[in-house]
């Protein structure tokens, strides 16, 4: 099991979402103190996120099947659930079994980021990416992993694009949950975005991703 090559092209329409938010998206304020959540019964995760942002659920159809969920928060910075479907459902126990798992999650991570993330950050127009944190975050509910890069671009503030990528165990898809923000360095901005992305998980999974 490893991200297929159709993965690229679920994550480019991130962009179209994402440079869209730069023309409209302000930065004012916002509701930000209580907080909503979003559950997605059909494929069992869920995320909390500020009352006042603005959220588009998706459920699946032709013109763009992939996409599950849209999150637009203050600042252009954008979330959204892709959910791939991959055909090729593996058990815990073979998993479990396959004395090169650890190697093949890496070799997951590494072609995510690759295939996907370099991608992401060309037709993005960014001078470069530089990766940051890769964190293999498997547990008993599937194959899980958090990537982040920092996109230098031409003019204006770096754009940070990180992701966490679940494969549950016996499904034939996966779950990608993908954050897009200016790296403006408010602090405050910062908190809240964290806290938006660290509360993504499986509904029956209590491991959060990395703070």
């Amino acid at each position: 099991m490893t991200p297929s090559l159709t993965k690229i092209g679920m994550m480019l329409s991130l962009l179209g979402l994402f440079l869209s938010g730069l023309e409209t998206a302000s930065a004012g304020a916002q509701e930000q103190g209580k907080l909503s959540e979003f559950k997605d019964d059909a494929y069992a995760y869920r995320f909390l996120y500020p009352t006042g942002w603005k959220l588009e659920s998706l459920p699946d159809g032709e013109k763009n099947p992939a996409m599950r969920v849209r999150l637009q928060g203050p600042g252009a910075s954008s979330f959204v659930v892709v959910v791939e479907k991959t055909g090729q459902p593996l058990s815990k126990l073979e998993f479990q079994a396959d004395p090169q798992a650890k190697k093949r999650v890496e070799t997951m991570m590494r072609q995510t980021l690759e295939q996907t993330y370099r991608a992401i950050s060309k037709n993005l127009g960014a001078l470069s990416m530089k990766t940051g944190e890769r964190l293999n975050l498997t547990d008993d509910s599937g194959v899980k992993f958090y990537l982040a890069t920092l996109n230098q671009m031409k003019t204006g503030s770096p754009v940070v694009l990180a992701g966490t990528h679940v494969f549950p165990f016996s499904k034939d898809y996966s779950l990608n949950f993908i954050m897009t923000a200016l790296h403006r360095g408010d602090p405050q901005e910062a908190q809240i975005l964290t806290a938006v992305f660290n509360s993504f998980r499986l509904v029956d999974s209590s491991p959060a991703p990395p703070k």
